[in-house]
């Protein structure tokens, strides 16, 4: 069966003239109409004339659930034979239809079923939100068995035991939010102001009011930390001894086709949805289509693996407006998503935790740690990567927070941790993740050859190290947001600072020194600004400390003559003396290795406009 649903303000239609093959209807059933309604058009067709039973319970449940995340109070039952080309034959359809109409009624809906086999003339109003057309392929296949049970959390110790987590007292002040949040469902009061956004809009970064809700739009400053950020990110997946692929891809996948399809039901209502001119269109919410859809035309041998496939990819997740915070939680976001391809399940484990080693680096790289949310499929799943999992917390010297989800769903993944950071708000935020696939090589259609010359599926990672690139900017603004809590001045490491250092000419008879001074660092591959306006030496010292620059040097009658020039340094919120040579040296050692762009506007500030 093929399905369109358009929820609409109204529907309404009217019969003209009979088919060969119309039912006997009567006078009140020629014309009918539903306002507030989700308008299910319905071709059977015969592949479904041996499951009819089948193919009415699964497309009248997908049409309730439809309706229930639209909204709708209504539905109504539309045949249509112009959805596919193999129809099944007029009994099967009717037979169909009349079944769907029971289940749909004893489901507690008020239903109408327009005539089957008449031509008819209707007309209806579309609300066109992204969920108000959705297009499906409905195959009968046998329902899959209901959960059973409930979630279950346990708290896992470096020493084995397992511990209900309300009678667990210790752990970081995270772990106790985190799971006070996960396991007793219990809101932990976060008192305050929120800081963080200042520093985004400091930055240039901020919510698009031409765009749809939770879209963030970037201006200079805030494009180049993007960038740098991105570039950091391809940085850590090839900086990890593992073979790499770097690739490309589209941002919207057809739902017609069946993996697709499946993967997309993981996220219900929080998809994207565009409509094609000939097919319903899902934007991704990661990398994974793209590269699994790379992945099943490659020609993959056990000697080529482990290897990863890597993409920064805008991905679209819709998520509640009311729920959207800047860098956090948007609708739009960028993600340095990796996935390490692995021969089996002792391999996977080892590039899992590897990667969890990656991520902790990360975070105390900035001063922060993690506290782990353990995600498993099921209490199988558990017993499965137990081995690995104590590993990892012995590593780590610290208690796991486990959530077992309800038995009886078959899960395409096995287990995954989210790492989480405590905000200066008191909630525990999730940064980083990684995860085990066992199902999408299969659904996908993705095989390695074997020793034996044998096609075997593979088991895949996902992970993003650093999270999205704008939960990673998040961190960074959060990280400096604590540095002023505790006193001190806030600041960003110098590789992500959009100005790394600034010169400031006090008349303009200094200005040639201070220009030939900034132009000489800037070739050492620094960013550089050089105040040349026409102010006071003291405004330009003011409004270089609140741009957060990491330099700031003052050029008058002194440095005309004299090596050591006086440095205002962020980083110490104090003078220090040094060559130009020496600041050269401290800011380089300071930037190492990390990815270097040029500045993303003017040098000159006088060149600068007010944004």
């Amino acid at each position: 069966m093929r399905t369109l649903y358009i929820h609409a303000d109204f529907m309404e239609f009217e019969v003209k003239k009979p088919t060969p093959v119309a039912e006997d209807i009567t006078d009140q059933e020629r014309t009918g109409r539903m306002d507030e309604v989700l308008v299910a058009f319905l071709t059977v067709e015969k592949k479904d004339q041996d499951k009819v039973d089948a193919v009415a319970s699964q497309a009248s449940a997908d049409i309730m659930e439809a309706a229930e995340k639209v909204g709708a109070a209504r539905i109504m039952l539309y045949p249509y034979a112009h959805l596919s080309p193999d129809l099944s034959d007029a009994e099967t359809g009717k037979k169909v239809l009349r079944e769907m109409e029971r289940l749909v009624t004893e489901g507690g809906w008020q239903v109408h079923r327009a005539p089957f086999g008449w031509y008819k003339a209707f007309k209806i109003s579309c609300k066109g939100h992204p969920l108000s057309e959705l297009s499906r392929e409905i195959e009968g296949e046998e329902t899959a068995p209901a959960p059973k049970g409930e979630e279950r959390f346990l708290v896992l110790l470096p020493d084995g035991r397992e511990v209900e987590p309300g009678e667990f007292k210790k752990g970081t002040e995270c772990f106790q939010i985190m799971m006070a949040k996960e396991a007793l469902k219990k809101d932990w009061p976060s008192t305050g102001e929120v800081k963080y956004t200042r520093l985004c809009r400091k930055f240039g970064i901020n919510w698009e009011p031409m765009s749809d809700s939770g879209h963030m739009c970037f201006s200079p400053k805030g494009a180049l930390m993007f960038d740098l950020v991105a570039d950091y990110s391809s940085l850590i997946v090839n900086d990890m001894t593992l073979p790499v692929y770097t690739v490309r891809g589209t941002n919207m996948f057809s739902l017609d086709e069946g993996p697709v399809a499946e993967h997309a039901k993981l996220f219900g209502d929080r998809l994207y949805v565009i409509k094609g001119e000939k097919r319903d269109f899902v934007m991704r919410y990661a990398a994974c289509h793209q590269q699994f859809a790379m992945m099943r035309l490659w020609n993959i041998s056990y000697k080529t693996l482990p290897f990863g496939a890597f993409e920064v990819a805008d991905s679209y997740r819709l998520e509640q407006s009311g729920e959207t915070m800047l860098c956090f939680r948007t609708r739009r976001m960028n993600m340095p998503d990796l996935h390490v391809v692995c021969r089996d399940i002792p391999e996977s484990e080892d590039w899992f935790s590897r990667l969890d080693e990656r991520i902790y680096k990360e975070a105390n790289d900035l001063g922060r740690d993690y506290e782990m949310l353990v995600n498993f499929s099921s209490w199988e799943a558990y017993q499965n990567h137990k081995g690995m999992l104590m590993e990892i917390v012995r590593k780590h010297d610290k208690p796991a927070l486990l959530h077992f989800y309800p038995e009886g769903i078959n899960y395409y993944w096995t287990v995954n941790i989210e790492y989480h950071i405590l905000d200066d708000l008191k909630r525990a935020r999730e940064i980083g993740t990684v995860q085990i696939d066992v199902g999408n090589a299969q659904r996908f259609g993705i095989t390695y050859t074997d020793e034996s010359g044998k096609k075997v599926y593979p088991v895949i990672l996902h992970t993003a190290v650093i999270g999205t690139v704008e939960r990673y900017l998040y961190m960074l603004f959060d990280t400096a947001v604590r540095m002023e809590t505790q006193g001190k001045l806030g600041t960003l490491p110098t590789w992500v600072q959009p100005e790394q250092v600034r010169f400031m000419n006090v008349s303009e008879g200094h200005l040639e020194k201070a220009r030939e001074l900034a132009d000489k660092v800037r070739k050492a591959r620094i960013r550089v600004g050089l105040d040349d306006r026409s102010e006071t030496v003291g405004k330009k010292v003011r409004e270089a400390k609140q741009d957060w620059v990491g330099y700031a040097i003052v050029i008058g009658d002194k440095e005309m003559t004299a090596d050591v020039l006086t440095v205002y340094d962020r980083s110490q919120n104090k003078n220090v003396e040094m060559t130009v040579d020496q600041l050269i040296e401290r800011v380089r050692g300071e930037i190492g290795d990390m990815p270097f762009r040029p500045m993303y506007l003017p040098s000159e500030l006088s060149r600068r406009v007010d944004m």
